[in-house]
């Protein structure tokens, strides 16, 4: 039996440009996808289209007039509603999320200023004590205190 070869060669281009080394195949697949070269100072098609598209959007934006756009006729007929009802849906779930930061933010704060009074209040409290004991241990007698017995030490 006779074993076919596989050929993994890139096939030539249909415009008969000849055989095609795999090395270069990357190189034209890049070409392929680059954009034409434009002349410095001149702008490329996207681009101006891109500045055609934020001019017209600014331009929409800056011409808003709610009195326009709640117009009734306008508003059901020609307005784009859509982000005005998501708005509209959304607010009491954006407005919860935007009070739980601010509590949130707000009690962290004061759980870290609780904090640190507690820790000054029992710094107080602690040097208090140890000034009573300090006092306390200047007034004990040279033998030192002499144990207490409420009655004898031995039954009768």
């Amino acid at each position: 039996q006779k074993r076919e070869r596989l050929d993994f060669r890139v096939p030539p281009l249909a415009s008969g440009g000849g055989d095609i080394k795999p090395g270069m195949a990357l190189r034209l697949a890049a070409r392929r996808f680059c954009s034409k070269p434009v002349p410095l100072g001149l702008d490329s098609p996207q681009a101006a289209s891109m500045k055609a598209a934020v001019k017209n959007f600014m331009g929409e934006v800056s011409s808003f007039s709610p009195g326009k756009y709640f117009e009734e006729k306008y508003f059901w007929e020609k307005a784009n509603v859509g982000p005005f009802f998501l708005l509209l849906f959304f607010t009491p779930s954006i407005y919860r999320s935007c009070k739980d930061f601010y509590w949130t933010q707000q009690l962290r704060k004061l759980n870290t200023e609780e904090i640190i009074s507690d820790r000054y209040e029992w710094l107080r409290l602690n040097m208090i004590q140890d000034e009573v004991e300090e006092a306390l241990l200047k007034k004990v007698p040279a033998g030192g205190i002499a144990a207490l017995e409420l009655g004898p030490s031995s039954p009768p």
